[in-house]
């Protein structure tokens, strides 16, 4: 039996209401990360990197927005290399190691750090993509 003047209420699981809210969040803003290693492709020595060179890094992301590319050298404090908006599931930049040492290379996307690639860079000779390291 309906009672009179009082609206009718229902009753929403948990569980719908908060999938519901999950939808009303700007899809792929909280989950965006770089999902693999940057990549610098295939030295022309296949072993090393080489200073003055020009390399692409590469890495895949599970989301569209800037990607922040991260290169910390042994012995010295990380710096930025430059960001890029991922198009598609991939963000690039041009590389140019500075210094002869192991480096490490990373990305970060909404706070998030990906997986570390860790590269030899060696004197380099010639400069841009016609540079070898030796």
């Amino acid at each position: 039996m309906r009672q009179r003047g009082w609206p009718r209420v229902r009753i929403v699981p948990a569980a719908l209401l908060a999938a519901a809210t999950a939808m009303m969040v700007s899809p792929g803003s909280a989950t965006a990360v770089p999902v693999g290693k940057v990549d610098a492709g295939v030295p022309f020595s296949s072993v090393v990197y080489g200073t003055g060179c020009r390399y692409d890094l590469t890495v895949d992301v599970n989301s569209v927005g800037t990607v922040t590319f991260w290169e910390r050298p042994q012995g010295a404090p990380a710096r930025v290399l430059g960001s890029a908006e991922a198009d598609g599931a991939i963000a690039t930049i041009s590389w140019v190691p500075r210094r002869v040492a192991t480096t490490q290379l990373y990305a970060t996307q909404n706070g998030v750090t990906g997986p570390v690639a860790v590269l030899r860079v060696h004197q380099g000779y010639g400069s841009g993509w016609a540079c070898f390291a030796l």
